[in-house]
């Protein structure tokens, strides 16, 4: 199952930017650049592996939300798109997630971010469900209800998996090392497909300065 936290019938913006009384459309042609897709534990916040429960647990990555704000400036649709699998298993709830994705917003607004397209997360990474990564679900969802393009787009993650569910998308995958990014892991033969596709950055800042 896949949960939308920020669509049409919800707020899109932080409380106080100048998009907030964008419609849908005029918000498309404004930011008429290719989607900018990015997970988020690894990417916005620190991430061992253990699932954030609260807004205290949740450590902002240096720059991050600066290079999000920097990325929409430019012009470019932006959307976040994680899994909280950790649901599933009984070790989160969605309120918390859903907290804590409140607490993003908050950030963006904080570092000049004047609006963002869609959040969407999962609740499991089990085979079946069709929005557990690296299924492309959540990007079919993004596109078909919530009527954000994703052709052309990129997906930023910090693992195998974000990379596979970028591909499988047909997103470009984007990997950034401040998460659990595990170099010999990605080195490994089985991932020499993946490698070739997918560019990666120290930090998104870095991925930030390049998009023209």
């Amino acid at each position: 199952m896949s949960f939308n936290m920020w669509g049409e019938e919800s707020p899109t913006q932080h409380p106080i930017n100048e998009d907030f009384e964008l419609t849908h459309e005029q918000k498309m042609d404004k930011y008429h650049k290719p989607l900018v897709a990015f997970d988020r534990d690894g990417v916005l916040f620190e991430s061992n592996g253990i699932p954030i429960r609260s807004r205290e647990e949740a450590t902002p990555i240096e720059g991050a939300f600066a290079a999000i704000g920097i990325i929409r400036r430019k012009g470019y649709k932006i959307a976040m798109v994680c899994d909280q699998p950790a649901i599933a298993s009984g070790e989160l709830t969605n309120e918390q997630v859903e907290d804590i994705n409140g607490y993003v917003i908050d950030l963006l607004g904080d570092a000049n971010c004047p609006s963002i397209d869609c959040m969407l997360y999962n609740t499991s990474n089990e085979k079946y469900d069709l929005y557990a990564k690296p299924n492309k679900g959540m990007f079919d969802r993004l596109r078909d209800e919530f009527r954000v393009p994703i052709k052309g787009g990129f997906y930023i993650g910090d693992q195998v998996i974000d990379a596979k569910f970028a591909l499988k998308s047909k997103l470009k995958p984007i990997i950034v090392k401040t998460g659990m990014f595990d170099e010999k892991r990605w080195n490994s033969f089985s991932n020499e497909k993946y490698r070739k596709a997918t560019k990666i950055y120290d930090t998104l800042m870095e991925f930030a300065h390049t998009l023209p």
